[in-house]
């Protein structure tokens, strides 16, 4: 697993600022925001529609840079990397879960966890890959699906293999976009189990979600409201 030195946040933020120009009108999308995640935390980012949280999301998992402030991965500024080298961090230090599991509908649950691979340029990962494929399947208890296709998989399953694919290239840091919004409550208490777990074997979780319940499995809240962080604290006993 890739992990940052002692004492330096996975996520280092000051003072974002997001703002898009849509034609004469600038929506001012985060205003602000300044925050710290060091490893091993898991997190909740709450708010409503239009609130800045899928910006912010977008910005932790450098699909987009600031207009001002600055947010750094690992101690990496985004705002001072090329189109190539935000691509190759996605890749080696973030993995992504969304509430679509996205999986390819004719490859086995194997093939699926293994295609960040295909992209990753350390050549004794790809040519381990499949035991590392393996292994994570093994961690997130699908050892006895690994040659099953998605239609033969139930949504949580799925969502399994889509959480082994983030894992796949031990990342220093997991996303996950709504993660269970695809699945019912008991599906759902076993994945955010299993999102808690992998914090407590020391993984950084960074969730988005707008149910409380759910926000509850974490034990940070950020709740963000009209492009600002308007809260910031532990989440205790599961109170939201």
């Amino acid at each position: 697993m890739t992990t940052p030195s002692a004492g330096t946040p996975v996520v280092s933020a000051r003072d974002l600022v997001k703002t898009y120009q849509l034609g004469d009108f600038a929506v001012h999308a985060l205003r602000g925001v300044s925050f710290d995640i060091m490893p091993g935390e898991f997190v909740a980012i709450m708010g409503p529609s239009g609130s800045g949280k899928s910006t912010l999301m977008n910005m932790i998992g450098a699909l987009d840079t600031p207009t001002s402030g600055d947010l750094a991965i690992n101690g990496v500024s985004i705002g001072t990397l090329d189109s190539d080298s935000l691509a190759e961090l996605r890749n080696r230090t973030l993995g992504f879960v969304f509430q679509q599991f996205n999986l390819l509908a004719r490859t086995t649950a194997l093939d699926n966890v293994k295609l960040p691979l295909t992209y990753c340029r350390d050549p004794q990962k790809q040519a381990q890959a499949n035991d590392r494929a393996a292994a994570r399947l093994r961690e997130v208890g699908l050892a006895e699906r690994m040659d099953h296709v998605p239609s033969q998989l139930s949504g949580g399953q799925q969502q399994r293999v889509a959480i082994a694919r983030a894992l796949v290239n031990d990342p220093s840091l997991i996303l996950a976009d709504e993660p269970t919004g695809a699945l019912d409550s008991e599906t759902t208490v076993e994945i955010m189990n299993l999102f808690r777990r992998l914090t407590e074997q020391g993984m950084t979780v960074v969730l988005v979600t707008h149910e409380a319940d759910v926000a509850g499995y974490a034990r940070r809240l950020l709740r963000v409201r009209d492009g600002r962080l308007v809260e910031d604290r532990p989440i205790i006993g599961g109170a939201i």
